[in-house]
């Protein structure tokens, strides 16, 4: 992730040496998979479609219903 990358959204809070990968960076393999120790962090930086049908997957992906 550039700088430029790092001044908007949840990126801007992180410290520097805290690796931060564009999520389709890893969805399409051209940046390495979280272990399953990492911490994910999603960040859409304002468009509330994309974190609702984000939610909706995860939620549905996890067998969890509303």
């Amino acid at each position: 992730m550039t700088a430029a990358d790092r001044r908007t959204g949840e990126c801007r809070h992180a410290p520097e040496d805290t690796g931060a990968h564009p999520l389709g960076d890893v969805l399409t393999g051209r940046s390495r998979t979280p272990d399953a120790h990492d911490i994910t962090v999603f960040d859409s930086s304002g468009i509330g479609l994309q974190d609702l049908h984000l939610g909706l997957a995860l939620l549905k992906k996890t067998d969890i219903s509303l």
